[in-house]
């Protein structure tokens, strides 16, 4: 980023700060005459000079005619664009070497806008066209995460046209994200091991709530499948009863990060994440060491996303 650039994004930060949700207004909207805008003035300003100089009052008539409809349109362009109500939706988070789709949901506030709105990040080429008048929420602009950890959401500049191309309305927003980059996983043994304080817990099979066998009665809730009603002690005059099963899971153990150099971390970190995503799959219980850092062995989709965090923010700081 040049010093000129630098200047530019410290005067957009204080002018348009970030946030989830804008509501495009005076402060945050910048019009300009486009290229072709700048033809037509050229235009109309030969029309005049011809006018004048030939002493022709329909020459003169008609460029004054186009100057009224170039401020006309200046208006028009104006209000279409501020009329807008722009969104950041939520994003997912990725691993490193992919592409995030970040959704933006329009909304309009009093009448509809028209046009098409052209979006792109901030000192970004590629480009993403709506149509307002076809709209169909939310649009989508790829992102590409080059590495792990936390990902930074460019200003995303939104530009317009409408009504005649004379001008051009844009803006540079700053949405409020926590996207989070997780390590590319790298195929790779899965090593699980005991901790010596914690062996005969690990070593010992864990019963959780299931479908695979019986394990005992309990009085039958409201809500509960009819097919778990124990009819034979309900036809003995025991009462409703429900039949509880469960089901047996492996002994748990520990995902532990190696002292690796430093040039074989990004690799270390990739191999834990492929481990942390297979045992997820295979719904075993795991913990996660990370020396500086540990989350106590448990499984489902919330562990596997504390981990992955984890791994992601290894050595990062803040």
């Amino acid at each position: 980023m040049s010093a000129m650039q630098s200047r530019i994004a410290i005067w957009l930060d204080r002018r348009i700060p970030a946030a989830r949700r804008f509501k495009l207004n005076h402060r945050t909207i910048f019009i300009f005459p486009s290229r072709f805008g700048g033809l037509y003035l050229f235009l109309c300003l030969g029309l005049f000079l011809l006018g004048t100089n030939y002493q022709n009052n329909l020459m003169i008539l008609l460029c004054y005619f186009l100057i009224s409809l170039f401020l006309i349109n200046l208006l028009a362009a104006y209000f279409n664009f501020s009329n807008l109500d722009i969104q950041l939706g939520k994003v997912q988070n990725s691993f490193a070497g992919d592409n995030i789709q970040v959704p933006i949901w329009f909304n309009h506030r009093d009448k509809e806008s028209h046009g098409k709105i052209h979006l792109s990040f901030w000192r970004h080429r590629e480009k993403t066209s709506v149509d307002l008048d076809a709209l169909a929420n939310p649009a989508f602009i790829a992102l590409a995460c080059p590495q792990r950890g936390r990902l930074p959401l460019p200003r995303v500049t939104f530009s317009s046209y409408f009504p005649l191309g004379l001008y051009r309305c844009w803006t540079h927003l700053a949405f409020q994200s926590d996207i989070v980059v997780y390590p590319k996983p790298v195929r790779c043994p899965i090593r699980l091991e005991n901790k010596s304080d914690e062996q005969e817990q690990h070593h010992a099979s864990v019963s959780v709530k299931g479908h695979d066998d019986f394990d005992t009665l309990a009085p039958y809730k409201q809500g509960e499948p009819l097919y778990h009603v124990a009819w034979k002690q309900v036809a003995k005059g025991q009462g409703m009863l429900s039949k509880q099963f469960s089901h047996e899971t492996g002994a748990s153990g520990w995902l532990m990060m190696p002292k690796v150099a430093s040039e074989n971390l990004e690799l270390t970190l990739s191999q834990l994440c492929y481990q942390v995503m297979e045992l997820s799959r295979k719904n075993q219980r795991f913990g996660l060491d990370l020396g500086n850092s540990k989350i106590a062995p448990d499984s489902g989709n919330d562990h596997q996303k504390n981990c992955l965090i984890a791994l992601a923010l290894y050595g990062k700081r803040g």
